[in-house]
Parts: C-alpha cells; sequence; structure tokens
C-alpha cells in the first residue's frame, strides 16, 4: 500500500504523526495504522493527506518514488539532510524497483538471444529452400 511513502514524505517535511493528525482530524492511533500499512486510508482521506504533504494522490499510489525538488535555505544546505533522509526511507523501494527493472532487463536480454537464434535458424532454412528451388528450376 502507500504507508510507506506517506511516512517518507511526513519525514521529509518535518511532519510529527500528531501534526498530520490535526490537520487531517483524525486520531493518532488511525494515522499509525496508515503508515504501517495496517489500514488503507480512504480515497478521500488520501486526497486530504496529499494536500497536507504536498504532492498529488497519484504521487502516492504510484509505483514510482518521488522526486521532489526543494527551495534553498538561508544556510545555503538547500535541505540536504532532508532529501538523504527522504532517500533512505525510500531505498527499500527504490532498491525493490531496481531489482524488478534487473529482472525484466535478463529476460529481456534472454528472450533476444532466442530471437536471434530463432532468426539464425529460419535463415538458414530459407538458404536451404532458395537452392532447392533453383536446382528445380
Amino acid at each position: 500500500m502507500y504507508g510507506n511513502k506517506i511516512r517518507a514524505l511526513r519525514l521529509f517535511r518535518g511532519f510529527s504523526q500528531e501534526y498530520m493528525c490535526q490537520k487531517l482530524e483524525i486520531d493518532t492511533s488511525k494515522y499509525s495504522r496508515i503508515e504501517t500499512n495496517s489500514q488503507k486510508p480512504t480515497v478521500d482521506l488520501l486526497e486530504k493527506i496529499s494536500k497536507v504533504l504536498g504532492v498529488s494522490t497519484a504521487d502516492i499510489i504510484s509505483n514510482e518514488p518521488i522526486i521532489i525538488q526543494t527551495n534553498s535555505s538561508t544556510n545555503g544546505t538547500g535541505g540536504i539532510g532532508r532529501i538523504e533522509n527522504f532517500y533512505s526511507e525510500q531505498k527499500e523501494l527504490i532498491d525493490t524497483l531496481l531489482k524488478s527493472k534487473n529482472d525484466e532487463n535478463e529476460r529481456l536480454v534472454k528472450q533476444n538471444e532466442t530471437l536471434a537464434k530463432q532468426n539464425e535458424m529460419l535463415l538458414k532454412q530459407n538458404e536451404q529452400l532458395m537452392k532447392l528451388l533453383e536446382k528445380k528450376k
């Protein structure tokens, strides 16, 4: 579900669970169950969560990681610490996506090798058929 992404976004924004509960007008236990994927949020609540976190609902429900642009802070760090924290929270999701993409790449490479062998075999068969046709002429 979406709990890990919601939690990572909340931490990135520097919001506490209590702050989120206050903005969403729900109790802490319900919000905590959402972040731990013990409870699925309703569509309305998901829309409220996305507004509070400053992202679209599609960003939360998507399987793709979110890329967030931040403005530079007055001390020039640009929120780097929070960005690193956000990505460390998303590490499991990113690792899963990378493994999935690597598995897909391996499957496609094997499929390509199989097709290349089939193509080679068909070319040889075509040559043999052409030779047979020439002999019949």
